[in-house]
């Protein structure tokens, strides 16, 4: 509608309270509905990870320690933070930057 992201963003905390979103957020969405994306999936847009079999996650993780984050978001296809967030979660962290 030709409104910057900071207006856009107050207009909403107006509406809705304060906190209700940040500017980041709504430039994500923007830029999904111009690309024609307006799906309102839990999963695909809801900021909470998805659901991910923890077991399998370490598998591939003491398969092959040195896989990157996003090569494992890639073979399990959810979203990358979605797999930094679980590894988290079950005590694997970054170490020595691999």
């Amino acid at each position: 509608m030709g409104r910057k992201a900071a207006e856009t963003t107050c207009n909403i905390h107006n509406i809705f309270g304060p906190g209700t979103a940040n500017e980041h957020t709504v430039l994500w969405w923007a830029k999904m509905i111009c690309k024609g994306d307006e799906r309102l999936e839990e999963e695909e847009c809801s900021g909470w990870p998805s659901e991910v079999d923890n077991d399998q996650l370490r598998a591939i993780i003491k398969a092959s320690p040195l896989t990157t984050t996003r090569e494992v978001a890639e073979e399990l296809h959810i979203d990358h933070s979605t797999v930094v967030w679980h590894l988290k979660k079950v005590g694997k962290v970054k170490m020595l930057d691999k």
